[in-house]
């Protein structure tokens, strides 16, 4: 046998097994995953009359702007696949919002002697924000390619409802009185919190870690439905309000753990 008879020997015995081989299919997945959503503005009131608490017939003017801050996304699923490529998804996920409130003095009346009341309650408006955080319950498919490939990309579609316990409309202010800090409304919202409609979007790829776990990066827009004010707001400081579609791009680390899979070829 010559030399080059015996290395492709050697080669098709070691390679023949290694080409033979299929990696398993991931089918029940459970998973846990983290990541940062990014902030969107909510609304703006330009010229908001706001009455001194010294004199509730004299009114200054304030500037009014609302956005959501970005924030920390946690969330947990699960995931089976039937067959190589459609799966279908249940998701629980948390997002971490909180409120960055401006508030600017448009105009002061100069009627009246000026104490600073509604300048105190503007700058704390600006130095202090809320919470809005949402939770968000979805259900959708996911559609994977390659399944058994070191990489496997995929796409995916929820959902579902979000709950809100708080306001995204509602916006108070604290002032000091007897060296006490009490709380004052600049809009007020009767409604409160609110349950909506919801739906997510997103792109990204498996990539097995070893036996029984993968990791995956997402990007992902979630798509939420919230509560903003139109125009200024009344006498008992209520204003008139709308929905609004806003979009929130994550980025998502994802990590899988394979409760069942189908075991590959060996040959």
């Amino acid at each position: 046998m010559s030399r080059w008879s015996f290395a492709c020997l050697l080669g098709a015995s070691l390679a023949g097994p290694a080409f033979g081989q299929q990696r398993p299919e991931p089918q029940l997945l459970l998973t846990m995953f983290g990541g940062v959503s990014s902030g969107v503005g909510l609304w703006e009131i330009n010229r908001q009359p706001y009455a001194r608490r010294s004199d509730a017939t004299t009114h200054d003017t304030l500037r009014l702007v609302r956005r959501l801050e970005s924030g920390l996304t946690l969330g947990a699923s699960a995931t089976i696949f039937p067959g190589p490529n459609l799966g279908f998804t249940a998701e629980i996920v948390y997002l971490g919002f909180n409120v960055d409130d401006d508030c600017t003095i448009a105009f002061l009346n100069p009627s009246v002697v000026n104490l600073g009341e509604n300048q105190e309650v503007c700058a704390d408006v600006t130095r202090t924000g809320a919470s809005a955080s949402v939770l968000a319950f979805t259900v959708g498919t996911i559609v994977r390619a390659a399944s058994r490939s070191f990489a496997s990309p995929y796409l995916r579609g929820q959902v579902g409802i979000t709950a809100r316990n708080s306001s995204t409309v509602e916006m108070q202010g604290r002032f000091l009185f007897n060296n006490t800090p009490q709380a004052r409304l600049v809009i007020d919202d009767p409604r409160g919190g609110a349950v909506y409609p919801t739906a997510a979007f997103g792109a990204g790829v498996m990539i097995p870690l070893g036996p029984g776990y993968q990791v995956r990066l997402e990007g992902r827009n979630q798509l939420l439905l919230v509560r903003q004010a139109t125009g200024v707001a009344d006498a008992l400081l209520v204003p008139p309000t709308g929905t609004k579609v806003v979009h929130s791009l994550g980025l998502l680390i994802k990590l899988d753990i394979v409760l069942e899979q189908r075991r590959g070829r060996r040959y």
